[in-house]
């Protein structure tokens, strides 16, 4: 009969064999996975590594076809943390940035020190109304702390559009912006405001998994040059007395 401590022994090495060999997946399979569970809206080039610990290019596909190139991808975690439940790893996206926290478990996401920088033509992606007049400049994603489960966010975060233009209207520049976030489970509060500039951009909105997204606010040109006058005029529906209002939905 094998002893309980013989079955205990088994077990130990079993899942010393199974981190060894977790810990040498190569980077590429990183590479792999990631267009799969981005239908290929994510690419990483030259990857290099483990799967726990590498680094590679990352590219975010257009609609167009064209790669816009997002910066270093680097990563680093331990494989077993899986034998805690969950997998915790830091990742930082850019020569110089600081690694964000994640940790994954089968009942979500943590997130600390979130700290991304990318592209404004990245918004052309997620907004493709947007898309058409080739939005340019930097997009900051700023968090301390959040929370993701299914349906639920908790946590405060930014997203800030620094230096944002539209490369189709003559590359007027609008200043600068923030929409302001505030996660109390079932429900995110949002807010707009204006970090630079003459053009002020005011308002805010509500998020929930079963209303979805809902938001108002207006866009005052200010000082600003008469060509962004011209252009609210031409694509604002509820222009009046040098005042955009818009909504969403429609």
């Amino acid at each position: 009969m094998i002893s309980g401590r013989t079955v205990l022994a088994l077990v130990f090495v079993c899942l010393v064999y199974a981190a060894t060999l977790l810990a040498t997946i190569p980077a590429p399979w990183v590479s792999q996975a990631l267009e799969r569970a981005s239908s290929q809206g994510l690419l990483l080039r030259d990857p290099a590594g483990t799967a726990w610990a590498g680094s590679g290019n990352l590219y975010a596909r257009l609609r167009s076809g064209e790669l816009l190139d997002l910066g270093r991808l680097r990563w680093s975690s331990s494989p077993s943390s899986i034998f805690a439940g969950h997998l915790a790893a830091d990742v930082a996206l850019g020569a110089d940035a600081k690694p964000v926290h994640v940790e994954l478990s089968p009942s979500g996401m943590n997130v600390r020190g979130l700290n991304l920088d990318l592209p404004g033509q990245i918004l052309g992606e997620l907004a493709p109304a947007l898309g058409a007049f080739g939005p340019e400049g930097k997009l900051l994603l700023r968090s301390e702390s959040l929370r993701i489960e299914a349906g639920s966010i908790l946590g405060l975060g930014a997203i800030e559009w620094r230096g944002v233009r539209l490369a189709r209207v003559g590359g007027i520049d609008f200043g600068s912006h923030v929409v302001r976030l505030r996660g109390g489970g079932d429900k995110v509060d949002i807010e707009f405001g204006t970090l630079e500039g003459p053009a002020r951009l005011s308002g805010g909105g509500t998020w929930t998994p079963h209303n979805g997204l809902k938001l108002s606010g207006t866009f005052e040109p200010g000082d600003s040059p008469p060509a962004m006058t011209t252009f609210l005029q031409g694509v604002c529906s509820e222009y009046r007395s040098g005042r955009c209002t818009f909504r969403f939905p429609g």
